[in-house]
């Protein structure tokens, strides 16, 4: 992850700056002032100023508005520059957010959106990187959206149907069916862990779990990927989708605690192989009925030897790999 502040010279007036592109619609600089602060900043232009007190409050992050014969510039100022990799991830996700968008005036509401959205983000308690096995786990729902859910509906459709970050039972439901998605690494006796009763419970009339097994990879591995590879992947995409479906899919990310870091480049990953079962009454579970009184909360290790009976997927999954 490149620093885009590294680069500019702390002025002795005012700001330097430097065009963040000239193919975006809006005018988005990165900037540096006369104390070195790193800055994010939207020429407004024409349009008028948002009112200061309607600004959402974010972490770490001041505003500002400067002033010049143009018009008005909404300035984000980051307190301390340690912290540029979350602010580089909010510029970063301001700028695709509003990138495809063909009127300016949209696109200035589009920005203010996403910034309430990251206010609201950055109010919440959260690791400050994700665990190996969260990053697995997000892997493994994020190459279902993809390589499954995508191509059978439509983005718009496999994105609405994600529930896994808001801690729905199941991470997945769509057309009456509910998808529970794992992600391993292998081994003698692969299996999966189940964090609760409702995972493999479900509600609705078909249910499916699916396993996505992966290997870590050398870095000149041309298969590999990383988190952040697969991220993009997908934002890339969406970019010809919905303006609701790209902000949705950003919306999930938060509530899955990811933002872009630098860390999650280090480890790259290989898909090996994605196996479907259909859980029915006899799959190996234990129900949610079958626990006794008094015990708030199960979780166990499933054997997936023993899942291979109930191998089966539904009608637009195309052929198991």
């Amino acid at each position: 992850m490149n620093n885009p502040w590294q680069n500019i010279d702390q002025p002795g007036i005012d700001f330097n700056v430097r065009l963040v592109s000239e193919s975006h619609p809006l005018l988005l600089y990165w900037g540096r002032d006369t104390q070195g602060h790193y800055l994010f900043i939207y020429d407004l232009q024409s349009q008028v100023a948002p009112d200061k007190q309607s600004l959402p409050k974010l972490a770490g992050i001041s505003f500002g508005l400067a002033r010049d014969h143009s018009g008005a510039k909404l300035v984000l100022i980051l307190n301390e520059t340690t912290n540029w990799e979350i602010f580089f991830s909010l510029c970063s996700d301001l700028i695709r957010a509003t990138s495809v968008m063909d009127n300016p005036e949209s696109a200035s509401g589009v920005f203010l959106r996403r910034l309430i959205r990251w206010s609201e983000f950055l109010r919440r308690k959260r690791p400050e990187i994700l665990s190996p096995e969260a990053i697995k786990g997000l892997i493994g729902e994020l190459l279902f959206l993809e390589e499954r859910l995508a191509p059978a509906f439509s983005w718009d459709d496999a994105v609405a149907s994600w529930k896994g970050p808001e801690d729905a039972p199941q991470d997945f439901s769509i057309h009456e069916m509910a998808m529970e998605v794992k992600c391993q690494t292998g081994g003698t006796t692969p299996s999966v862990k189940i964090t609760s009763a409702d995972q493999l419970t479900p509600q609705l009339p078909d249910a499916y779990l699916i396993v996505y097994t992966i290997t870590t990879a050398d870095r000149e591995d041309a298969e590999g990927f990383s988190l952040n590879d697969l991220v993009e992947q997908i934002r890339s995409r969406l970019e010809t989708g919905s303006e609701n479906t790209r902000e949705r899919f950003e919306e999930l990310l938060f509530l899955a605690d990811y933002t872009m870091r630098e860390e999650y480049d280090d480890s790259k990953f290989r898909r090996v192989a994605a196996k479907c079962y259909k859980i029915g009454d006899d799959f190996p579970r234990i129900l949610l009925s079958a626990i006794p009184a008094g015990i708030e909360r199960v979780s166990y290790s499933l054997k997936l030897e023993q899942c291979k009976p109930f191998e089966s997927s539904p009608s637009w999954w195309g052929e198991l790999s």
